[in-house]
């Protein structure tokens, strides 16, 4: 009887090249190394791709601060422009007229590098420099008070000396940094007044036509705003005095060689206040060297401009100067 089992037919000879393929072939160990050499090379090549082309996360990354920028000459005209927001320049070049980057007055601008996107208080600046109710909000001779007739509606008095018969208000968040201020200055032996601080527009439309009145329209908008165009208007500006000093030097450059001017130029910033009419500036922020006049912007912005020496606000902001109203 004949054996039962598999048939197995004779194959038929392969060739040098049939018998190499058949080696390598899947899952033969030359076929698996084959395979796994293939990988490395297909890994490497995504490798080599991500590096050149990286994709973007879905996550944005943190901006970055800019470098500070070379601090602009206390006593003579701005030495170069400061670092231009480009946030500010998008949204503001369309009605300032002439590109934010260039030095109000005229020179071409020498710029640090600046980030793609503002960050931190400069950001929130931009953001709130239109908004009246913001303690960021920019008022000078190309940007009103909008309505002209704002008035802040969370005016107090705050425990401060006053130096005149002016009854001193300020908003809620200024007021309470003036009295952290008054009394750290202090107890360091200076004895700061507040001179002057909120005006209506109806004061400002009094004070500044009697201005007019008597040095002529020219001479009167060095030196005072017309009405809705003032910062005492929106509740964060005041006009401070030294106690130990006399009448003679109220509202005069000398104020800067006071006691209290010395303290404030130094410390301002550390209570949210800047000098905002700084010397040697007019063509930026439209007025005269006033020492005296403080305003509230806020502790992180304030300490931001000293910390970047930017010495006016609407070059914190990237804004074109202000020398006169449009």
């Amino acid at each position: 009887m004949p054996l039962v089992g598999f048939h197995q037919a004779r194959r038929a000879s392969l060739s040098r090249w049939q018998r190499t393929v058949h080696a390598l072939s899947w899952p033969r160990p030359g076929g698996m190394l084959l395979s796994a050499a293939g990988a490395a090379v297909v890994l490497a090549a995504a490798v080599g791709v991500q590096s050149a082309y990286p994709f973007q996360s879905t996550t944005a990354a943190p901006a970055q601060r800019s470098p500070a920028p070379a601090a602009v000459a206390g006593n003579g005209p701005a030495s170069g422009a400061l670092p231009v927001l480009p946030t500010a320049a998008a949204g503001l070049a369309a009605h300032a007229g002439t590109p934010p980057s260039s030095v109000p007055g005229g020179a071409p601008a020498t710029a640090a590098p600046v980030p793609p996107v503002a960050s931190g208080p400069q950001a929130a600046a931009v953001h709130n420099m239109s908004n009246p109710a913001s303690v960021l909000v920019v008022v000078n001779k190309h940007h009103p008070l909008i309505p002209l007739d704002y008035q802040p509606p969370d005016l107090v008095t705050p425990n401060v000396p006053a130096g005149s018969g002016e009854l001193v208000l300020l908003r809620r968040e200024a007021a309470a940094a003036v009295e952290r201020m008054f009394a750290a200055a202090g107890s360091n032996g200076v004895s700061i007044t507040v001179q002057s601080s909120y005006r209506s527009y109806a004061t400002q439309v009094s004070l500044y036509g009697s201005y007019v009145a008597q040095k002529g329209q020219e001479s009167a908008d060095t030196s005072s705003a017309r009405p809705g165009y003032s910062e005492h208007q929106t509740g964060l500006a005041l006009d401070i005095g030294d106690a130990n000093v006399g009448p003679d030097c109220e509202f005069t450059i000398c104020v800067a060689d006071t006691a209290a001017g010395r303290w404030v130029t130094a410390h301002a910033a550390d209570y949210g206040f800047v000098v905002r009419y700084p010397p040697g500036l007019q063509a930026v922020t439209g007025y005269l060297y006033e020492p005296w006049h403080l305003r509230y912007v806020g502790t992180a912005a304030a300490l931001d401009m000293r910390a970047r020496g930017i010495p006016t606000y609407e070059q914190y902001l990237g804004l074109q100067g202000a020398p006169g109203y449009k």
